[in-house]
């Protein structure tokens, strides 16, 4: 089932300006419509935006490696799940590396 978003009046006061693409806005808006945590993201100017406001993210490949972690992931599926996403990422080294301590 696909929602259509609410504007939120703090996302568009951090989105003014931005040439953000419309899944990040979306992101943006939903994340304060829903009073989420945080956000999952790789979009290094999204990323950016999101640091300077002060919200709280989370990388794909920081959430594999902490799923690894908690033991949700064993090693080798953490590892195929970062092997897929890898064209997309930045930080696939690091998170591959921090796989192998």
């Amino acid at each position: 089932m696909v929602k259509n978003i609410e504007n939120n009046k703090q996302a568009s006061n951090i989105l003014k300006g931005s040439s953000l693409g419309r899944g990040e806005t979306s992101s943006l808006h939903l994340y304060f419509n829903l009073n989420a945590e945080a956000i999952i993201s790789d979009d290094r100017a999204f990323l950016s935006v999101l640091q300077q406001n002060n919200i709280s993210f989370i990388t794909p490949a920081d959430l594999i490696v902490r799923s690894f972690e908690l033991r949700i992931l064993s090693k080798d599926e953490s590892l195929n799940a970062l092997d897929m996403i890898e064209p997309y990422i930045f930080n696939y080294e690091k998170a591959k590396s921090d796989l192998e301590v």
